[in-house]
């Protein structure tokens, strides 16, 4: 368990800072809520733990799914960030926006349900049974998600978060194994594009 070393609240990992205030100092592990404090009052930023923390969408085929709405206060503005948690250290779907400090927080929340809404409102892994197997693929030859690091190896091997799930890096390979042979594309954005 982490502990912020400002409060002594436990995050159990997620949402940690490592701070460092002057050069050749140590770095300090203190929670987002520290943070946000300290980032706050040395740009002045006002108002910054006024919004809902939490928020109820439903996608495409009708389930809910819950966010933990969090912002950050960096110095070149607000990262806003929406969060599904599926377990203990699991994150389903997670979005983020960029506010710049001139706009208003409420624009950019609008802007984050937004995202969320047309995040949820399409499914990029197809399932059938064909002959009494399942077969997963990518559905129209599109897939959208997220990159994390997959803690169940030693190395830097990746996990694939698609509509919401997790994915190995041996799962996603044998989903484009249906497309053996054709060409593909790659294309890498940032979490707020």
């Amino acid at each position: 368990m982490e502990r912020c070393q400002w409060c002594g609240k436990d995050s159990s990992g997620y949402g940690m800072v490592v701070l460092t205030i002057k050069e050749g100092e140590p770095s300090q592990l203190i929670c987002e809520d520290c943070y946000n404090g300290y980032t706050a009052d040395m740009l002045g930023v006002e108002d910054y733990k006024d919004f809902e923390n939490e928020a109820t969408f439903k996608d495409c085929d009708g389930i809910d799914h819950c966010f933990q709405v969090g912002k950050k206060i960096h110095p070149t503005g607000i990262c806003w960030k929406a969060v599904e948690f599926t377990g203990v250290d699991k994150i389903g779907y997670s979005f983020e926006v960029h506010q710049d400090f001139e706009e208003d927080s409420n624009d950019a929340l609008r802007r984050l349900y937004k995202k969320i809404r047309k995040g949820l409102s399409q499914k990029f892994i197809k399932r059938e049974v064909f002959q009494g197997h399942e077969l997963i693929s990518f559905k129209d030859n599109l897939v959208e998600g997220r990159i994390e690091w997959d803690d169940r190896y030693d190395d830097r091997t990746p996990k694939f978060i698609i509509d919401g799930q997790e994915y190995s890096l041996e799962e996603i390979g044998r989903m484009m194994m249906s497309c053996e042979g054709w060409n593909f594309k790659l294309e890498i954005i940032e979490p707020t594009e």
